[in-house]
C-alpha cells in the first residue's frame, strides 16, 4: 500500500520506490531462510515462549488463591482459610509499602502514573500526548504486544521521536498467539505493524514511516531530505540498510560453510560498508548530517539491535567492540528515553529471533560460550553480572544505583503477585507447549492455551514473596536459599523449582522491566531454583 492511501495531505514525502523493501530478502514465511537444529535454542528457551499477551507488567490481575490446596503438606499450609489469605495478603502488602518507601519507589510510582497519563514512552502506555491537549489522537498504532516486532519498533521510534500523539492497540505476533478478529477485520492477512491516521489504515512499516513524515511535516527538523544530494545519498543508506540485513540473516540463519564460502566475510564487508557511512560526519553521530535520528536510522537501528545481540550470543562476534562509528551512533541512540523504552535486551532477542525469521546456528567460539553463561537465565545467579562488556549497559545504567534496579523488580513482581504466581503454575499444569508442538513458525514452548494447575498456587506464592524480599533487600544468595527452602516441604520443591524457573526464563526487557532489573529478578529467582533443586 502506497502513502497515497491516507489521503492527499499525506502524499507530500513518499519512499523512494527503487529501494528493495523486507520482502525482498530472506524471511521464514518465504522459506528462504534453512531449518536448524534446535537443540541449543530449546535449552535456554525462555521469554519465546511467554504467551504474548500476558507479561508480568500488564498480566491481568484478579482474585486468586481462592481454592483450597491438598497438596501432601504440613498442617500448617493445607488450609488455605480466610484469615490465612488475609495474611498472605498483609505479607504482600507490607512488602509493596516496603518498597514504595524508598526513593527508586517514589520514582518507580511516579513513572507508572505519567504512564497511564500518556505522558512518557514505555511498552505499557496506551496512549502518548507531546503537548497540552488531550483530544483523542489522529493516529492509532496496532503493534505487537510484547515489544518484539522490529518493524513495529521503527514506526514508534518515528512517532515519539516527531512527538505525534498517538492510540496504541496491541496484536499478538502469530509466533506467539493468535490475532483477534477484530483486527483481522480491519486488516485480514494479520501484517504489523498497522496504522490508522484520520480514519484510514495502512501497513508495511517503511510506507508508514514517509506517510507519518508526510501527514505532519517538520520542515525544521526533516525525517527524510525532501530533495537534492542528501536525499541521493539517504536513498543510497537505504538500500545499503537492505544489504546488512541480507548478510545478518545468511550469516545467522544458515550453517557455516567454510569451504564453499563464508557469511562471517560477507556480514563483515556489510557492517564495515555501514560503519563508513557513520564516519562520514564528525559532528553529528547518525547517518545524516542532522542532530537528530531520521527515517534511515529508524529504518537500521531494530535490526542492527538484533544483530548486535544475535552476533554476540551465537557467534561471539562483538559489532560494537570492533566498529567504532557503530557504536557511537548507538551510544547517541542509548541517551535517547523512547528508545530506551523499545530496547530489547540481548536475551530478549536472541529468544524471540528465531520464531520469527528461523533458527540460528550457533558456533562454539569461547566468547560465544562465555556470551551464552552471561545471558542465559539458566545460568543466572549472585552476584548479579549485569555491568559485562558481553552485553555492556548504557552510560545512565552504569550511573543509576544498584538499588534502583532492584526495587524495580521488586515492585514489578509485587504488583503483579496474583497473576504472576498463576502464571508460574502453567509449568505444574497442562498442555505446556502444545500451540507450538510440530509448527517451527511458532515457538516451540509459547503457552498461550497451557493451563495452571492452581493447587500450587499458596506454595509458589510463597516463595515469590521470598524472592521479592530478597530482591528488595539485596539479601545474599545463601539468605535466599535458606528463605526458599523454609517455606517449601522437601516432597514438593522439584515441581515449585519448575515453576519459578518457567517464570525466570521468561521475563522480558524492556516489556517487564528495563535490562539490569531483569537481570537482578532472574538472578533472585535462579538462587530459588538451585535452592529448591538441593
Amino acid at each position: 500500500m502506497s502513502a497515497a492511501a491516507v489521503g492527499t495531505p499525506c502524499k507530500l514525502l513518499t519512499a523512494p520506490e527503487f529501494v528493495p523493501s523486507a520482502k525482498q530478502l530472506p524471511r521464514r514465511r518465504q522459506g528462504i531462510i534453512s531449518q536448524a537444529t534446535r537443540s541449543h535454542t530449546r535449552s535456554s528457551s525462555g521469554l519465546r515462549n511467554c504467551r504474548a499477551s500476558a507479561p508480568l507488567a500488564i498480566l491481568a490481575t484478579g482474585s486468586l488463591l481462592t481454592r483450597s490446596w491438598r497438596l501432601s503438606r504440613s498442617s500448617s499450609l493445607k488450609q488455605s482459610s480466610n484469615v490465612g489469605l488475609q495474611a498472605v495478603e498483609e505479607q504482600w502488602a507490607s512488602l509493596e509499602a516496603e518498597a514504595k518507601s524508598t526513593d527508586a519507589g517514589v520514582r518507580f510510582v511516579q513513572a507508572k502514573i505519567d504512564r497511564e497519563k500518556g505522558l512518557v514512552p514505555h511498552t505499557d502506555a496506551k496512549i502518548r500526548y507531546f503537548g497540552e491537549g488531550r483530544e483523542k489522537p489522529r493516529v492509532t498504532l496496532f503493534r505487537d504486544q510484547a515489544g518484539w516486532c522490529p518493524y513495529c519498533q521503527k514506526v514508534w521510534l518515528l512517532l515519539e521521536e516527531k512527538g505525534v500523539d498517538y492510540e496504541v492497540v496491541k496484536v499478538p505476533m502469530r509466533s506467539y498467539g493468535e490475532k483477534p478478529e477484530s483486527f483481522l477485520k480491519l486488516v485480514p492477512r494479520g501484517l504489523l505493524p498497522a496504522i490508522e491516521i484520520d480514519g484510514s489504515l495502512m501497513t508495511e512499516s517503511l510506507d508508514i514511516m514517509f506517510t507519518i513524515e508526510g501527514a505532519f511535516p517538520d520542515p525544521e527538523r526533516p525525517m527524510f531530505p525532501p530533495a537534492g544530494p542528501e536525499r541521493e545519498q539517504a536513498t543510497a543508506l537505504l538500500r545499503l540498510e537492505r544489504e546488512l540485513f541480507g548478510a545478518w540473516c545468511s550469516y545467522l540463519f544458515r550453517p557455516e560453510m567454510p569451504f564453499i564460502g563464508s557469511s562471517d566475510s560477507d556480514f563483515t564487508a556489510a557492517l564495515e560498508a555501514v560503519d563508513k557511512e557513520l564516519g562520514r560526519d564528525s559532528k553529528s553521530p547518525f547517518f545524516l548530517p542532522y542532530n537528530h535520528p531520521t527515517i534511515v536510522d529508524m529504518q537500521y537501528v531494530s535490526h542492527v539491535e538484533r544483530a548486535i545481540a544475535s552476533a554476540m550470543y551465537y557467534k561471539g562476534y562483538d559489532i560494537r567492540k570492533r566498529f567504532a562509528n557503530i557504536d557511537r551512533w548507538l551510544a547517541a541512540y542509548e541517551e535517547l528515553p523512547h528508545y530506551m523504552a523499545s530496547k530489547s535486551d540481548y536475551y530478549t532477542h536472541c529468544m524471540d529471533i528465531p520464531p520469527q525469521y528461523g533458527a540460528c546456528f550457533p558456533n562454539e567460539s569461547e566468547t560465544a560460550l562465555r556470551a551464552r553463561d552471561c545471558i542465559d537465565p539458566s545460568k543466572a545467579q549472585l552476584p548479579v553480572a549485569w555491568q559485562s562488556s558481553l552485553e555492556p549497559p548504557t552510560t545512565l545504567q552504569l550511573q543509576t544505583p544498584e538499588e534502583d534496579y532492584k526495587v524495580e523488580a521488586a515492585l514489578s513482581l509485587i504488583q503483579n503477585h496474583e497473576a504472576v504466581a498463576r502464571f508460574c503454575c502453567r509449568a505444574a499444569g497442562g498442555d505446556v507447549g502444545r500451540w507450538a508442538r510440530g509448527n517451527p513458525t511458532k515457538c516451540e514452548l509459547a503457552d498461550p492455551f497451557a493451563r495452571p494447575n492452581e493447587a500450587f498456587l499458596p506454595v509458589v506464592d510463597a516463595v515469590l514473596r521470598t524472592v521479592a524480599a530478597a530482591v528488595l533487600r539485596g539479601s545474599t544468595a545463601a539468605a535466599v536459599v535458606e528463605a526458599a527452602q523454609s517455606v517449601v516441604d522437601p516432597d514438593t520443591r522439584s515441581q515449585a523449582a519448575e515453576c519459578l524457573a518457567y517464570l525466570r526464563d521468561r521475563i522480558g526487557s524492556p516489556r517487564d522491566m528495563s535490562m539490569p532489573a531483569a537481570k537482578f529478578l532472574r538472578a533472585y529467582l535462579g538462587e530459588a531454583v538451585k535452592a529448591l533443586c538441593t
